[in-house]
């Protein structure tokens, strides 16, 4: 008989352990819904020479945006003069033509 009992009471014991662990398991697996997806902006990787397809890029403009707002009287190229100390921005000359580009092998 107390054989009985003593089994019926680890049974119980089982069953009361198993729905805490149950429960438990729930609250772990709810916390794990997944967040909202970063809205952040991804940076932009732009070149740090002194040229206007470089400085187009850290403005986040197209070079011709970036010639139309650098060079307002329509020229279609502009070149670095140096750096104003007063106004803490780069000069930029404008001229007509183009640059001449030149591809760089081995």
């Amino acid at each position: 008989m107390k054989t009985l009992l003593w089994c019926r009471v680890a049974a119980q014991a089982g069953r009361t352990i198993l729905m805490v662990l149950l429960v438990v398991i729930a609250g772990q697996l709810a916390g794990c819904a997944k967040s909202q997806p970063c809205a952040c902006e991804v940076p932009r990787a732009c070149c740090r020479g002194l040229v206007p397809q470089c400085a187009a890029c850290e403005e986040g403009l197209t070079l011709d945006a970036w010639l139309k707002k650098t060079c307002p009287d329509g020229e279609t190229d502009a070149h670095y003069e140096g750096w104003d100390e007063e106004t803490q921005k780069a000069i930029w000359v404008c001229d007509e033509g183009t640059r001449q580009s030149f591809q760089i092998s081995d």
